[in-house]
């Protein structure tokens, strides 16, 4: 590690160094004495220890800082010299043994603990904030608001960012330490065997390392996709079972182990293999936290996977029930001429069941002599018509769905058996599902003859009993309530990023009560102690908003509010007022032309500076930073679905490898939102932005509906009817 972090850039490290900027009004606010500092100041005699002085007190409100004379900004110089008489003001004389006479005075008139005196607690700190956010510029930023809040005094940056490499150095030989120890020689060969190929030979393009073949997960539908998915699933989850106590041990936090992941998917291999004190806790962190990743994107595939299968069969349901309609239009017209001129002759069968004009042997002769009629045997043969009415969903609720799910069962089966028997998705004990599920798992994905069906729908029994093969709808059944347990969070993944149980996302309970005040002092929350005061506040201010709002709503002095002949409200909508005002329409942008991509983001970057936004992955170790024309290339490659390859050949001084390099260790989904959104606030800013904006301060927006078009097949896009 270098022997400093380089942790901010020139110029954010000079803006870091040097005093606010002032407004007029700020300096009148923040170069007004106390009544404390106007004594001291009258036993000062030298005009360059008058106006330092009353410099750093100034500078020392508004930052919580000390800075150096050549610091001091002309406007803020010239204003004190002017508002306090000092004449001509030799500055160069306010050196630093004058500086730090004033110093102790500043700090204990304003309460604020002197840097050297609390520099053991602030590094404690800043180790604690090292080992939860492996970002050494977010750790940096950190511990300045850390040290402002608690009212000590926040040295320059030099001093602080030498704190924060000692943590960071702190931090990895702890770990590093701990972790040889944990490590056993079982383990160790299974790590070293991630850098090895199959074939125990050296590695090239089609022959990659083991680790090199688990870094890409393929976000793609398609079965033999899944398949890979699995296999490096498999892969990795019996890495996992060998790992997990091992990072249970060293207790990780999940900034730490993302950051180390991150690096491992980012980098080479022979860059992992040269960090030879760090090389097994990255790839500890790279095997669970991929294991975590492709844990998710299995589940995002079994939920699309279903959704696409319930899709499907509901359209072929419609298009089977249409074409049952006009296929068997016929075969119901029969069935109900049947039924009503059945229904006749029963009528009179009945009149001469109950005449008294007949004698009982009439009436045994008339109804064998009605037995032997046509009409009966025609009605007889309609018991066949009707079954087969049935049999296509006639006579069901549900029509043929269940029969369309079963018949295309195979083809989810094909995508999801294999998730279904390898991802350990949990719930509640009593949950019927979750035992089904287990009981699918254990039997390695045979429901048997007889599975457990408590889980199931009265609807989707009855089509199970019905089914020709209910093996195969059970199968698409069980799919179909993970996939909605899933979503409604009754079952769970535990080895997640992102569908873990929600209780894992907070402090266990033996912590809070361990850990408690120590807790509420680092995240300055201490007043919320006891929560009964804060929420007792805000129960009286609810209360008194909803009085205020029913007492007019009673008075009818709420002109959105109309109250009906019934006593119950209506609430109006108001018309826009017209103004006569308004300018007429125009046209937003010039006549026709054409602009080059490039000068559009060459200049959206000169006001936003965008591409400041995006930084290297590792800000430990900078490289030089490449030209803004690789970073445009990299935003069209990407922002016109062109990819890298046809982006490189199509732009002038740019090689392919660096614009791969660059886009690898540059385009993180946290910089590309930060790109976003100073873009965003640029727009905001244009006089465009408020063209129609109806009331300042208020922004509408019709965002919804879009559609954006992926020009390859992906697992995050599904298709637009």
């Amino acid at each position: 590690m270098a022997r400093t972090l380089p942790l901010l850039d020139t110029a954010p490290r000079r803006e870091f160094d040097s005093p606010p900027k002032f407004t007029l009004a700020q300096r009148q606010l923040f170069f007004s004495l106390p009544e404390w500092a106007a004594p001291v100041l009258r036993a000062m005699s030298a005009a360059h220890m008058r106006g330092g002085f009353i410099l750093q007190l100034g500078y020392f409100k508004a930052s919580g800082r000390f800075f150096t004379v050549d610091r001091f900004t002309a406007a803020d110089r010239a204003y004190v010299q002017q508002q306090h008489r000092l004449g001509a003001v030799d500055w160069s004389r306010y050196d630093t043994k004058a500086s730090f006479r004033h110093r102790p005075l500043l700090l204990h008139h304003f309460g604020v603990a002197p840097f050297d005196q609390v520099q053991p607690d602030v590094l404690r700190q800043v180790t604690h904030f090292a080992r939860q956010q492996m970002n050494p510029v977010a750790v940096f930023r950190t511990a300045a608001d850390y040290l402002r809040a608690h009212r000590w005094e926040v040295p320059t940056y030099a001093a602080l960012a030498r704190l924060v490499t000692e943590a960071f150095r702190t931090v990895e030989q702890q770990l590093t330490t701990q972790l040889a120890g944990l490590l056993t020689p079982d383990l160790r060969q299974q790590l070293d065997a991630l850098f090895t190929t199959e074939e125990a030979a050296p590695a090239h393009a089609h022959r990659p390392y083991r680790l090199t073949t688990l870094k890409r997960s393929l976000e793609l539908m398609r079965p033999s996709a899944i398949r890979a998915n699995i296999q490096d699933y498999t892969v990795l989850q019996a890495l996992f079972t060998h790992v997990h106590p091992v990072v249970q041990a060293l207790d990780l936090p999940e900034e730490l182990v993302r950051y180390y992941a991150r690096y491992v998917e980012r980098a080479q291999v022979f860059q992992v293999q040269q960090q030879a004190d760090k090389k097994y806790l990255m790839v500890l962190c790279f095997v669970v936290y991929q294991f975590y990743q492709l844990g998710d994107l299995l589940t995002e595939t079994l939920l699309q996977a279903v959704q696409t299968h319930r899709n499907a069969a509901q359209r072929e349901t419609q298009e089977r029930v249409y074409r049952q309609q006009q296929d068997t239009a016929g075969q119901l017209r029969q069935v109900l001429d049947g039924v009503v001129a059945h229904g006749a002759a029963l009528a009179q069968l009945e009149d001469v069941a109950f005449s008294f004009a007949r004698t009982n042997a009439e009436k045994v002769a008339a109804l064998l002599a009605w037995l032997q009629t046509p009409d009966v045997a025609a009605f007889a043969q309609l018991r066949q018509t009707a079954q087969q009415l049935r049999k296509g969903g006639g006579g069901s609720p549900a029509g043929p769905y269940y029969q369309v799910v079963e018949e295309r069962s195979r083809a989810l089966q094909r995508r999801l058996g294999d998730i279904l028997r390898l991802v350990a998705y949990e719930g509640r004990p009593d949950n019927p599902l979750a035992q089904a599920l287990t009981q699918y798992r254990d039997r390695a994905g045979n429901p048997g003859s007889q599975p457990p069906a408590t889980f199931l729908k009265a609807t989707e029994r009855a089509a199970l009993q019905e089914a020709d093969s209910a093996v195969s709808l059970y199968k698409a059944l069980l799919a179909g309530h993970v996939a909605d347990h899933l979503k409604a969070g009754k079952l769970n993944l535990v080895h997640s990023l992102s569908y873990r149980p929600f209780d894992t996302y907070l402090l266990d309970a033996a912590t809070w009560a361990a850990q408690r005040e120590e807790l509420l002092f680092h995240t300055n929350l201490l007043e919320l102690r006891e929560s009964g005061p804060f929420l007792d506040a805000l129960q009286a201010k609810l209360a008194a908003a909803f009085a205020c709002t029913f007492e007019r709503l009673n008075a009818g002095t709420n002109p959105a509010v109309r109250q009906r002949a019934d006593g119950r409200p209506r609430f109006l909508t108001p018309a826009r007022p017209a103004d006569e005002d308004t300018p007429p329409p125009r046209a937003l942008f010039p006549g026709p032309g054409v602009i080059s991509l490039h000068e559009v983001l060459h200049t959206v970057n000169q006001q936003c500076r965008f591409t400041e936004c995006l930084e290297h992955w590792s800000p430990r170790h900078r490289p030089p930073r490449p030209a803004e024309r690789v970073f445009f290339a990299g935003v069209m490659a990407y922002g016109c679905n062109l990819g890298l390859t046809r982006m490189a050949h199509a732009t002038k001084h740019v090689a392919q490898s660096t614009l791969e390099n660059t886009v690898n260790w540059y385009f993180s989904l946290e910089n590309l939102r930060r790109a976003n959104d100073a873009v965003v606030a640029l727009t905001g800013k244009l006089p465009v932005s408020r063209l129609f904006q109806r009331a300042p301060g208020q922004t509408h927006t019709s965002s919804d509906g879009q559609k954006y078009y992926v020009a390859v097949d992906s697992i995050h896009a599904t298709y637009s009817y």
